[in-house]
């Protein structure tokens, strides 16, 4: 009798166990609602925003983003995998979600990989206390929800079958939906490609699978593309000294922020004494540095770039060194994103003995040792010297200026932008661009005095920044929606009288040039054409300079 009543209970306590426990796909249906409410706000604002009064619509949006976050959920809700990745997802959504919230950023592809391609100085710069309490405050649900919810075990035929019919009626209910509202989808997409990748985690999810796409087929490299093998100097009449040219690439420094371009501040209180040209209306590959880096060096232009053919293929660096000119690349920012990887290369920010360095970054004075060192070397073929800038690189632009170039207070000391007062944020940004003038202004003045040398700087920033303009910080935004403030850029050319008569470049000339609209895509050409580069693959017409020669 007591067997009998210890199989009855059990069998009871059994029945009623699995009576409590969730199906996994309602599971699901739990985790997509908790995710489409929780972590879209900004999705829901950019909606009202472009779409005001039209409710219906942004029905249909907010229904499609739950759908696709279920879809996503089902997808992967495999056994006892699936409350881990319900975690790692809401944790995924998290993470976007105060960078989009805060930064005013999106989380896509390019801005993935800039993210793994960023040292761990630079990741530091932009964690908070308040991205920990943002992240642990959301993760509350999923994790309550796993921890109290049991999940149903069904056997596999069973699962497999409600599975695919879940899959199947998700898929039905996107088409209906697209069917339904065609009329006011297409155009919405077509004007607003912005607003999807603020669909949280679907959106960062997708980025991620594009981006894990690109990675697997580095892993798989092409054959790589030699260009230029038919690059040779061609020397100019008559005697003439050897060309020492200092390429300045610059970090997240924008237009609109320069004394020479106009700017009412006096951010340029160096370079505005000397007799420098500086082009007002340059724009940039891309938004974010590891994309414009490569654009900028390859022979593609950003209209056709791609980064697989740009990393496997000869960049004007392997060109010009092909050619007979001695390069060397120093870096003080995250690295050449693989420009470098096949001249003479140094990362300077290694260099921790030095007082200009604190936590793996340096200012960029450091720059300048380097570049003495390298000059003084008893070299008589042409040379060109690339020295890759740290600049004005955010959150924490405060940390970018010596306290010499502090010219503008009070500063934005926290890394958190968007709990500063506005004008210190640009007080902060300002006098990095201080700091950039210094050192051009620095490099210059050692190159006055190689008077054994053609001399000239060239200076060009990878990207610019948004400094809180409606409501949007940093940089990296998709091109089509980035504002001016990441797009446009400064590019300023100075030459020493021995380099302007030889290549026939007059001040009138240059001046009339600088008004002219340049991109990215003719620092190629015109690195080139500065060292009278003949190629096949070299395009005058893309030479800033040779409209004067």
């Amino acid at each position: 009798m007591a067997e009998a009543a210890l199989t009855v209970n059990h069998t009871t306590f059994s029945l009623r166990t699995l009576q409590h426990a969730w199906h996994p796909l309602w599971f699901a249906v739990l985790m997509a609602i908790g995710m489409t409410l929780m972590l879209n706000a900004p999705f829901l604002s950019a909606l009202q925003a472009k779409v005001p009064g039209q409710y219906l619509l942004q029905a249909f949006l907010l229904s499609m983003l739950l759908l696709l976050n279920l879809l996503l959920l089902v997808l992967l809700s495999v056994n006892r995998l699936q409350k881990p990745i319900s975690i790692a997802l809401f944790a995924v959504g998290a993470i976007s979600l105060y960078f989009i919230d805060n930064f005013g950023i999106v989380i896509d592809k390019s801005m993935l990989q800039n993210a793994i391609e960023t040292d761990a100085a630079e990741a530091q710069g932009i964690l908070s206390l308040n991205l920990y309490w943002q992240v642990i405050t959301i993760m509350l649900f999923p994790f309550l929800a796993s921890t109290l919810i049991k999940i149903r075990r069904l056997p596999r035929m069973q699962w497999l079958k409600h599975w695919l019919l879940c899959v199947v009626l998700i898929m039905l209910a996107l088409s209906s939906i697209v069917v339904v509202e065609y009329a006011q989808l297409a155009p919405f997409f077509r004007n607003n490609r912005d607003v999807k990748h603020m669909a949280l985690p679907f959106s960062t999810v997708s980025a991620a699978v594009s981006m894990g796409n690109t990675l697997l087929q580095q892993q798989f490299p092409t054959e790589f593309t030699l260009l230029g093998q038919d690059a040779v100097r061609v020397p100019y009449a008559g005697p003439s000294k050897p060309r020492l040219i200092i390429m300045v690439l610059g970090e997240t420094a924008r237009a609109d922020h320069f004394q020479l371009n106009g700017y009412q501040r006096a951010t340029n209180p160096k370079l505005s004494q000397l007799p420098v040209f500086s082009f007002q209306q340059v724009s940039s590959c891309g938004t974010a540095t590891a994309h414009s880096v490569p654009c900028m060096f390859s022979h593609m232009g950003r209209q056709h770039y791609d980064e697989r053919i740009a990393k496997n293929s000869s960049n004007v660096l392997d060109i010009l060194q092909r050619s007979g000119v001695a390069v060397t690349w120093f870096d003080n920012n995250s690295g050449c994103k693989g420009v470098c990887d096949r001249v003479a290369n140094e990362l300077l920010f290694q260099q921790q003995q030095s007082e200009d360095c604190q936590n793996g970054q340096c200012l960029d004075s450091i720059i300048l040792s380097a570049v003495d060192k390298q000059i003084a070397l008893d070299l008589t073929t042409d040379r060109l010297i690339v020295v890759h800038q740290l600049g004005s690189h955010g959150p924490e632009y405060f940390k970018r200026s010596a306290e010499q170039d502090k010219h503008f207070l009070p500063e934005c000391g926290d890394k958190q932008l968007q709990l500063c007062e506005p004008s210190s944020i640009i007080n902060a940004y300002d006098n990095s661009i201080v700091a950039t003038d210094r050192l051009l202004a620095d490099l210059i003045n050692r190159l006055q005095q190689k008077t054994d040398f053609q001399t000239a700087l060239f200076y060009v920033s990878d990207h610019g920044e948004s400094l809180g303009e409606n409501g949007v910080y940093l940089h990296g935004l998709p091109y089509f929606m980035a504002p001016d403030a990441q797009t446009h850029v400064p590019l300023i050319w100075w030459m020493s009288p021995d380099y302007a008569s030889a290549n026939t470049l007059t001040t009138t000339c240059l001046r009339e040039k600088a008004t002219e609209p340049y991109s990215h895509d003719n620092v190629f050409h015109s690195l080139l054409g500065m060292f009278n580069v003949q190629t096949a693959v070299y395009q005058r017409n893309k030479d800033m300079f040779q409209g004067c020669v």
